[in-house]
C-alpha cells in the first residue's frame, strides 16, 4: 500500500460510501445465486434495482452519511442538534426509500413532538419489539472515524450519533468499533488487519462490562475465507462481518466493493460499509473511473464539501490534542 495523504484518504472514504451505495443498490433484496444468475458478477454501476434509480443516483446510506458530516462540521464538540436537522431536511425531500428503524424514530418525533433524539429512538426501539440492531447507523458512521482523532472520543461520539436512531447497544458498537479502524487507518495504520485488531482493542477497554457479550458477537465470531458463514442482511453485526470480509480479502478498492455487493441481500448498504472503509485505506484514486463518471457535479459537490469539512475538523481536534 502506498503512502496517501490525508486528504486522498478523506476523499476516497466519502466517495467509497457512494459507489458502493450506488453499485449496490441495483441488487439490493436479491441473493447471490440471482446476482449469478442476472449479471454474472456485478462490476458496473447500472441502476435500476427495486427503486428504479438512474446509473449513478445513491439512497439513505449516502445521504445519512452526508447529514453526519454535516452536522459533526456545523459542531464537532454538540454535534447531534445539527445532524438531526440534517435528517430532517433529508426527510423532507420525500426520499424514495428509509430504514424502518429511522421512519419510526420520525413519527414518534412527530407524533409526540419531540426534539430529542436519543428519547425517540429509546421509544422506537420500544415500539419495534427490541429490534433496532439494524445497519442504519453503521452505513452512515464514517464522518466520525474522519473527524475526530482521539479513541476515546471516536468511540463516544460513534456511539451517542447511532444512537439518536438505533438504540440498541449493537448498532453503536458496530459503529464504534467500524469508526475506530477508519480513525486507525487515518492516523498511520497501514496494514489491514492491525488498523482492525486496534480497533477491536480499543472497543474492548471502552466498553462497559455489561456489553462485552455484545462487543464479542461483534469482533470475535469467525469468519470464513470464503464467506460462505456470511449473512447480508440488516442485522448490523451480519452486515459489519461481509464487510470486514470484503476488504480484509481484497486486493483493491475495486475488488472490495464488488465482493461486498456481489453477496446480495442488504447490497447498497453493505457496499457503501465496505467502499467508506476501502476508500479510506486505499485512497480517492484508486476508485475505478467508470464509476465516479456516474455521479452528477452537484453529487461530487457534496462530496467534495464533505470531504473539505471533516479534514477542518479533523485537523482542529490534532491542534487541540
Amino acid at each position: 500500500m502506498n503512502l496517501l495523504s490525508l486528504e486522498d484518504r478523506v476523499r476516497g472514504g466519502l466517495y467509497g460510501v457512494a459507489v458502493g451505495d450506488a453499485l449496490g443498490a441495483t441488487v439490493e433484496f436479491i441473493n447471490r445465486d440471482e446476482i449469478r444468475r442476472y449479471y454474472g458478477v456485478l462490476r458496473d454501476i447500472v441502476g435500476g434495482g427495486w427503486l428504479n434509480l438512474r446509473p449513478g443516483e445513491w439512497t439513505d446510506d449516502t445521504e445519512m452519511t452526508l447529514a453526519v458530516a454535516e452536522g459533526i462540521i456545523a459542531d464537532p464538540e454538540d454535534p447531534v442538534p445539527h445532524i438531526g436537522q440534517a435528517f430532517l431536511r433529508w426527510r423532507a425531500t420525500n426520499p424514495p426509500d428509509i430504514g424502518n428503524t429511522v421512519s419510526t424514530v420520525f413519527r414518534i418525533l412527530d407524533r409526540d413532538n419531540l426534539n430529542q433524539w436519543h428519547i425517540a429512538a429509546e421509544r422506537a426501539h420500544r415500539e419495534l419489539g427490541g429490534m433496532s440492531a439494524g445497519n442504519g447507523a453503521l452505513m452512515r458512521t464514517l464522518p466520525v472515524g474522519i473527524a475526530y482523532t482521539e479513541p476515546r472520543n471516536v468511540y463516544r461520539w460513534a456511539i451517542i450519533i447511532a444512537r439518536m436512531t438505533h438504540w440498541d447497544i449493537r448498532a453503536g458498537l458496530t459503529c464504534a468499533v467500524y469508526s475506530l479502524a477508519v480513525r486507525n487507518i487515518l492516523d498511520g495504520a497501514l496494514d489491514k488487519y492491525i488498523a482492525l485488531a486496534e480497533a477491536a482493542k480499543a472497543a474492548r477497554e471502552l466498553t462497559k462490562e455489561v456489553y462485552q457479550g455484545s462487543l464479542s458477537e461483534i469482533i470475535d465470531a469467525p469468519i470464513n475465507r470464503d464467506g460462505s458463514n456470511l449473512k447480508p442482511t440488516g442485522y448490523t453485526v451480519d452486515s459489519f462481518r461481509c464487510a470486514i470480509w470484503a476488504f480484509i480479502e481484497a486486493e483493491g478498492f475495486e475488488d472490495a466493493v464488488v465482493r461486498a455487493v456481489n453477496l446480495g441481500g442488504d447490497a447498497d448498504t453493505i457496499g457503501a460499509i465496505a467502499g467508506g472503509l476501502a476508500g479510506v485505506y486505499w485512497g480517492f484514486d484508486a476508485i475505478p473511473s467508470r464509476w465516479l463518471e456516474k455521479f452528477t457535479s452537484e453529487q461530487k459537490a457534496r462530496l467534495d464539501r464533505a470531504a473539505e469539512g471533516l479534514l477542518k475538523v479533523r485537523k482542529g481536534c490534532e491542534e487541540r490534542g
